[in-house]
């Protein structure tokens, strides 16, 4: 019920408050999102060893991951990117309040079952996550191939940090 009350609520918000009107000029972001969470997904299952997985899904694991890939996501990046201040004073700001609210709501649905933590991963480490995750969203808008080469990077830094062995 969590994961279907906030992919709602969150397109909800989006539909009332996002900026609709550039969908096309977000839409390269939404398939970079896209991209590393079926990445993440894919190494996941081939290591057999999720960081963090959905649990108290809705309808299915499937299908709650499907509409966050592809609806709840583009949603908040319509938010996050359609309200990103010009001003770089207010910039620091912006990206707290946007790390601090997926923070709450990590929290949340840690405390409540709504997902898990596995092989080291910790409210540390989803700190840091989204940390370099909303920089990386608004370097990808503007700058995509930096964004993708320093996404490589993270990615290799993960598989490192946690081991995984794909080989």
């Amino acid at each position: 019920m969590f994961h279907a009350v906030l992919i709602a609520g969150g397109v909800a918000l989006a539909v009332g408050r996002g900026k609709w009107q550039k969908w096309k000029e977000f839409l390269p972001t939404f398939y970079y999102w896209a991209l590393f969470s079926c990445f993440y997904e894919y190494i996941s299952y081939i290591g057999n060893k999720h960081l963090w997985e959905f649990d108290k899904n809705f309808i299915s694991l499937f299908v709650t991951e499907t509409l966050y890939t592809f609806i709840f996501y583009p949603s908040m990046i319509v938010l996050f990117l359609g309200s990103f201040p010009e001003e770089r004073t207010r910039r620091f700001w912006y990206y707290l309040k946007w790390i601090s609210l997926s923070i709450i709501i990590e929290a949340i649905a840690l405390r409540i079952g709504a997902i898990k933590f596995a092989h080291g991963w910790s409210m540390g480490w989803e700190v840091f996550f989204y940390s370099t995750m909303y920089p990386m969203l608004r370097l990808h808008y503007r700058n995509p191939l930096i964004a993708l080469f320093l996404s490589i990077i993270f990615v290799w830094f993960y598989l490192m940090i946690f081991n995984f062995q794909l080989v």
